[in-house]
């Protein structure tokens, strides 16, 4: 096994660690590195923080789990912990974007949307490589918010390797919808930011509303999909 990404060096270098901003300024901790937290960052890693070989790693990773794992099988989120620890090649993936604990790598090529006609991620070839994307924790951070009173989740989202977002180039939140490859797939994300209702955190968000937010690279947080 390759030895994994090392996030938490990539997350300090641009200056977000584990916290975030305020819901109208930067996203967390010191953005003096680099140009306003590291252009070429991202809201906890960035592919020149990290160079273009750790991209291709993780390429290689994503496409050698998909070749072994087809179809729902390759769902890296529907994992247990104990399927987890025991299998390195699965631990090196959920892990990617920290403690899967708390955010979790949404990955095109491996998600799938459950309820209904079950489907997997639509068009991946048009969307980032991988989204991380905030889970339920209790007590809420700044990531990753419920309201009980209003049954209402708010979580946080970024791009992996934002230098080879195909969209990096759009503005504010299209950097992630303009290549989200169908709109179905926002409900990806917004499942994955109540992963199993939130029973992990002690919650039932079974009937929860959600806004996704995005955490841009220079660390700004921008209204990214709202799910009621």
């Amino acid at each position: 096994m390759m030895t994994r990404i090392s996030w938490l060096a990539m997350a300090a270098a641009i200056g977000l660690g584990c916290g975030g901003g305020d819901d109208g300024g930067n996203g967390g901790g010191d953005t003096s590195a680099g140009d306003g937290g590291g252009s070429d960052g991202g809201g906890g890693g960035g592919a020149d923080a990290t160079g273009d070989s750790e991209y291709d790693m993780v390429v290689g990773w994503i496409e050698a789990w998909h070749a072994a794992h087809p179809g729902m099988d390759g769902d890296i989120n529907t994992k247990s912990e104990d399927e987890i620890a025991g299998d390195p090649d699965l631990a090196q993936l959920i892990d990617l974007c920290g403690d899967h604990a708390e955010v979790r790598p949404v990955i095109p090529l491996l998600a799938w949307e459950y309820g209904g006609a079950d489907h997997a991620w639509i068009n991946p070839e048009q969307s980032a490589l991988v989204y991380c994307d905030y889970i339920p924790v209790s007590p809420s951070s700044e990531n990753w918010a419920y309201d009980g009173g209003a049954d209402h989740v708010t979580a946080h989202v970024y791009v992996l390797f934002p230098e080879h977002n195909p969209c990096k180039d759009e503005v504010g939140a299209d950097t992630v919808a303009a290549c989200i490859g169908d709109p179905t797939n926002f409900e990806i994300l917004v499942d994955t930011a109540s992963l199993d209702d939130g029973a992990a955190a002690g919650l039932d968000l079974a009937e929860a509303s959600t806004e996704l937010r995005l955490i841009m690279p220079n660390g700004d947080r921008v209204h990214l999909h709202d799910d009621i």
